[in-house]
């Protein structure tokens, strides 16, 4: 019988975990948490779009994200839809809209992280499903520096508009800017 023994060095309680396996012998693992000096929270932020936004067909749009869900380290600007890392580092960057098309006829979508001017990361998506929107995601794990300027754009072939980050049962949009600092 194989045990797994998860202990504490603040609590005397320990768990187990049994697992049965023929000639296996008895280990203890030790998980520390807490340590290392980390006495502030992780820089994160997640914001939500709240209000339709038009995508003229063919241009590239600044997509606005009103309202704050969060803002750990005051790294977020809803005003002007920005993040701005205070601390230099690597960040995972990640958004997403939800597209719906003037028309009922095959388009593409684009969705881009920028920064300071640049982009950096793209999603391109290719759209025939006439009946259905279309929600369009990007991501990426970024090296920032403190005071670089990350926003998302979005273009479609297509004129439609952005709609806002919603959740009805069985149904849903999904618009959202959302990052934290991995190290």
């Amino acid at each position: 019988m194989k045990y797994y023994h998860y202990k504490s060095d603040e609590t005397p309680a320990t768990a187990s975990f049994h697992h049965h396996k023929k000639d296996s012998k008895d280990i203890t693992i030790n998980v520390k948490c807490g340590e290392g000096g980390r006495d502030r929270m992780t820089p994160a932020f997640r914001a939500l779009k709240t209000g339709i936004q038009p995508l003229v067909a063919g241009q590239s749009s600044k997509i606005t994200f009103e309202e704050e869900q969060f803002d750990i380290g005051n790294i977020y600007n809803s005003t002007n839809s920005t993040f701005v890392p205070r601390e230099s580092g690597v960040y995972y960057v990640a958004a997403s809209f939800t597209f719906a098309p003037e028309e009922n006829v095959p388009y593409r979508t684009r969705a881009d992280i920028v920064v300071n001017g640049i982009t950096v990361q793209v999603d391109n998506d290719y759209w025939d499903q006439l009946t259905n929107l279309n929600v369009v995601n990007v991501s990426a794990v970024l090296q920032l520096q403190a005071g670089d300027l990350v926003e998302i754009f979005g273009q479609s072939t297509t004129d439609g508009d952005i709609e806002p980050d919603i959740e009805i049962p069985n149904f849903g949009f999904s618009s959202n800017f959302e990052a934290f600092k991995v190290s």
